[in-house]
């Protein structure tokens, strides 16, 4: 996995605590003891930062202020996959699973497999990403492992999935090209170590255009990853892809070139 902020082990935990929450016929929430989860979510083998004031805003039961602190660190950086997990659990315990289940979608956009049990088991096998519901099926398919692909085309190398009509950033290759050339600025602490390469970026075009929780499936280190990340996250919508003539999400791969001249 590229995001190693929790293990397998810690989701197959909530799946199993949450599971049992939850009636057969909908999303409506029945109270269980959820001390297993806190306890496993605070076990400092698994989380970075066991004292984290998240955590314990969770184990002391303060979901409401936990939900208002994990929003607080998203805001600062909108690619906090575990801000988004633990805001998921903090808003599932005030009984809102669909704002969960969205949180629990963006974890998965941002590149956690291990996702796919909490949405297979707690969210009625749909993903939500800007508004737009993939099925399990859609969303396996996604993000599943990359293998070869024979319809994948020199052309569409980048891309996750295929469709009929790829998104296209407003311009062409050309015109990105000029954007991240014209926006990028070396870091300095990659200038001064001759740190130079290509960063790769996944991104998720929505059916809207818009580019969706970026994250660095490649660094090279020394500043570069995360400029690479400011200016995809400044890029303006792209034209959407499509299939069939309708509208779909796509998830992509940007290369982002460094290069000390």
């Amino acid at each position: 996995m590229n995001i190693h902020f929790l293990s397998n082990t810690l989701k197959s935990i909530v799946v199993s605590v949450l599971f049992i929450s939850i009636y057969q016929n909908g999303y409506s929430q029945k109270t269980v003891n959820t001390d297993s989860l806190i306890n496993a979510i605070s076990n400092q083998s698994i989380v970075s930062n066991p004292n984290e004031m998240g955590i314990t805003l969770l184990k002391s039961s303060n979901y409401t202020d936990a939900t208002n602190f994990y929003s607080a660190e998203i805001s600062k950086n909108e690619g906090n996959a575990e801000a988004y997990f633990n805001r998921g659990i903090s808003q599932w315990q005030t009984n809102e699973p669909s704002k969960a289940c969205q949180d629990w979608s963006a974890v998965l956009a941002l590149g956690d497999t291990a996702t796919f049990k909490l949405l297979d088991a707690n969210c009625h096998g749909t993903m939500v990403i800007d508004g737009d519901t993939l099925r399990k099926e859609q969303y396996h398919q996604m993000f599943a492992v990359a293998k070869p692909n024979a319809k994948t085309s020199s052309a569409n190398s980048n891309a996750m999935l295929v469709v009929d009509q790829m998104p296209e950033y407003k311009g062409g290759d050309a015109a990105m090209l000029k954007y991240l050339t014209q926006n990028i600025k070396y870091p300095a602490d990659a200038l001064s170590k001759g740190i130079s390469g290509t960063v790769i970026v996944n991104i998720i075009i929505s059916t809207k255009g818009n580019v969706m929780f970026p994250y660095v499936k490649k660094g090279i280190g020394g500043g570069c990853d995360e400029e690479a990340l400011r200016v995809i996250r400044n890029m303006t919508a792209w034209n959407c892809g499509k299939q069939a003539g309708k509208p779909v999400l796509v998830r992509y791969n940007i290369p982002v070139k460094f290069s000390i001249k």
